[in-house]
């Protein structure tokens, strides 16, 4: 019946994206700078929160016929930020961290350096959800060392994010037993016993963790509130305190405190102030409506829309967010 179901979710997805443009266009080839009316908005694969996101962004965009907005898939933040610095693409969702790490050309944009980046708003953070079985014995973050523990896949944003929390516990990744792979077959590892944690870094609720609390009684460890203060002071980029409520998974009695990295919406630095403007007030005013169809519209927030921003703004975005800010 689940098998069924996804085939339900995955057409209606298509159907909204659909709506949003012209046909997918190859990402890797160059667009012309004077096609500002016709955009490419890179998110990830169909299964996650960018593409639906992504896809609710540009129908409000379109309907509102500010420009003809077409929402493609890709491999996620690195290659988005990659796309939007090369000229490939006009609007993308990234992760804060991400943006920052290009911008500056460092990490795993070392040599490439991608300055034309600009924000425009941060939306929701992806956070660290380090999923263990209950009767494990591991309590907290500082437990895992020497365990099995599914970091996310080499150089992605999950490893780093990860590293920083590791960090302020006294360990690195070298400390686990480092399994790299993506949450989603970390998940299955986990659920047969072949690894003792498993990191899902994105946003609450989390499809895969419901899907393992179902079968397990599972723990989510908590990040020592100190331990985000201090990472906070050191990267900007990194969220604020976020509290998973008590009986947001099964059998999870108590609140969960965790932090992450923010989603952005994210463009380049020569689209013209006046689109982006356009674009930025639109997808304020019409929140519901990308609400309605995906719920991580619900945290589109003018009062934290700057939070962990890691990059300039662009003067659109900035014009019409401080215009809202001084009311």
């Amino acid at each position: 019946m689940r098998k069924y179901l996804y085939v339900i979710m995955a057409v209606f997805l298509l159907s909204i994206v659909s709506g949003c443009g012209e046909e997918e266009k190859d990402v890797t080839k160059k667009r012309s700078k004077e096609q500002v009316d016709k955009l490419s908005f890179v998110t990830a694969g169909q299964g996650g929160t960018f593409f639906p996101l992504g896809g609710g962004m540009a129908k409000v965009i379109n309907d509102k016929g500010i420009a003809q907005v077409t929402v493609e898939t890709s491999g996620g933040s690195v290659e988005n930020a990659r796309l939007l610095g090369r000229v490939d693409a006009d609007l993308g969702l990234l992760e804060t961290g991400i943006a920052y790490y290009a911008a500056e050309g460092i990490e795993m944009f070392e040599g490439e350096k991608y300055e034309n980046l600009r924000g425009i708003m941060t939306v929701y953070p992806n956070l660290l959800q380090m999923v263990v079985k209950a009767d494990s014995g591991i309590e907290s973050y500082a437990d895992l060392k020497g365990k099995k523990v599914v970091v996310g896949q080499p150089g992605s944003s999950s490893m780093l994010n990860l590293e920083l929390v590791l960090n302020e516990y006294g360990l690195s990744i070298d400390d686990l037993n480092a399994q790299y792979s993506g949450f989603g077959e970390g998940i299955d590892l986990l659920k047969d016993g072949q690894v003792e944690a498993t990191l899902v870094d994105v946003g609450v609720p989390a499809p895969a963790i419901i899907d393992i609390a179902t079968q397990h009684h599972i723990n989510i460890l908590s990040i020592d509130e100190e331990v985000i203060e201090s990472i906070g002071e050191k990267y900007a980029y990194f969220s604020n305190k976020v509290v998973i409520p008590a009986g947001t998974y099964n059998n999870q009695d108590e609140d969960i405190i965790t932090a992450g990295v923010k989603v952005m919406l994210a463009t380049r630095a020569d689209l013209s102030e006046e689109l982006v403007y356009n674009m930025t007030k639109t997808i304020f005013e019409e929140k519901e409506s990308i609400a309605n169809i995906h719920s991580s519209g619900e945290n589109i927030n003018i009062d934290e829309a700057l939070e962990s921003m890691s990059i300039p703004l662009h003067p659109g975005a900035q014009k019409y967010i401080e215009e809202q800010q001084a009311n």
